[in-house]
């Protein structure tokens, strides 16, 4: 199994805790915001009245309750999609490796910008395909870059047919591109005749309620879209769509059938129901808000911890679950783990979000579930960790 021979397949352990850790790791949704009594009650209504339909297979087609939940959401930031160009997913991790099973093929090189989600490139890793980073400036991915980098690849007789992407507040780094760049990095790949992977689980997270055009808004037959309830709603439904374009559509829901025979029918009708009654606006507000405390709170110690003038700098996010922290002359950040579960804090290292180690200068934090009481504690703990151990630069620096 290719797993079993590329480690780069594997993914970082970020949900673990111990005694008084505090973890920066994990990219969890912060739950408070979800009405859990609401939630019950609604479950207990689902179980009395057609629980023996919510317990039972189903078909790998998103269910018509769910659609006007989705179709919502979505068009938030511009983009629409037919229920026959809807596959259903238990989150965007399976629609990543649906897509690199169904749409890829082993051997191909898969284009990623990095740092880019190592859950990304596990997939694509785990399909057998190849990921290749892509050169970035200032906006993002460069559309420049993506010429010469295929034309390259083709050349030597490579041919990839996948651009990755995560253009809204971006894991890890918080970074969104711009609705310019947004669309010449579309015709870059129209001209090139790549299929754009756009995933989303963020884009409905800027702090001050802002939205940018996704992708798929702006070429839909060009753009196979990943969506996820998890940092909407919650990530224990493990429940997602694919928005692909139609001819795609029927592939991508055969390769989901194999994958999971079912999705399931009670996540469905239980975010249906929700919707439903609900709306998505004031759990969407109150997300927003314990996401923008968090990262104020976090940027504000780490201005206070590590000074303006020191080698570690990083940009403030708008919106998202992660702040990307830089060192200026590459420090190799693996090389800090250990000293900084020593004193009780963990991060991700900036090496996990590359293809070749190009961004072991740099460390991911996630603020989105650390307990705000605890912070600043945690900053200052990773402050000593930082500042205690000197290591020699990473190849390739933190880009």
């Amino acid at each position: 199994m290719w797993t079993d021979h590329h480690p780069g397949a594997a993914l970082p352990e970020l949900f673990a805790t111990g005694g008084d850790t505090v973890s920066f790791a994990g990219g969890l949704p912060d739950l408070e915001a979800l009405p859990l009594r609401t939630l019950s009650s609604q479950v207990s209504r689902l179980m009395g009245l057609g629980g023996r339909l919510t317990l039972q297979y189903t078909t790998t087609r998103v269910a018509p309750s769910l659609v006007p939940a989705i179709r919502d959401l979505m068009g938030r930031e511009g983009a629409s999609a037919t229920s026959e160009q809807l596959v259903p997913t238990t989150g965007s991790q399976m629609g990543l490796l649906a897509v690199a099973l169904g749409v890829g093929a082993p051997g191909d090189p898969v284009l990623l910008p990095t740092p880019a989600y190592p859950g990304a490139a596990a997939a694509f890793r785990t399909a057998g395909m190849e990921p290749r980073a892509l050169p970035e400036d200032a906006d993002g991915p460069d559309p420049a870059a993506l010429y010469e980098t295929v034309r390259t690849l083709r050349a030597d007789g490579r041919n990839p047919r996948l651009l990755y992407c995560n253009p809204t507040f971006r894991n890890p780094t918080g970074a969104t591109i711009p609705t310019p760049r947004r669309r010449e990095l579309l015709a870059a790949a129209a001209d090139l005749e790549l299929l754009v992977v756009e995933d989303n689980p963020y884009g409905l997270l800027a702090f001050d309620g802002s939205t940018t055009p996704a992708l798929h808004a702006l070429d839909p037959e060009r753009v196979i879209y990943l969506g996820t309830f998890s940092k909407v709603f919650a990530p224990g439904l493990r429940c997602g769509w694919i928005a692909a374009p139609e001819h795609l559509a029927p592939a991508l829901r055969r390769t989901a059938e194999v994958m999971t025979l079912s999705p399931s029918a009670l996540s469905q009708a239980t975010i249906a129901a929700f919707h439903t009654r609900h709306g998505w606006d004031d759990l969407l507000d109150g997300y927003r808000t314990a996401y923008r405390e968090r990262c104020a709170l976090m940027a504000d110690a780490l201005d206070a911890e590590l000074g303006p003038d020191g080698p570690w700098r990083f940009d403030r996010p708008d919106g998202g679950f992660y702040l990307w922290l830089r060192h200026r002359d590459g420090q190799d950040t693996e090389r800090l783990t250990g000293p900084a579960a020593a004193i009780g804090v963990s991060f991700v290292p900036g090496s996990h979000f590359g293809v070749g180690r190009e961004h072991a200068g740099a460390l991911r934090l996630a603020f989105s579930n650390a307990p705000r009481r605890r912070i600043a504690e945690g900053v200052c703990r990773l402050a000593a960790a930082l500042a205690a151990t000197p290591a020699p630069p990473a190849r390739g620096g933190d880009r």
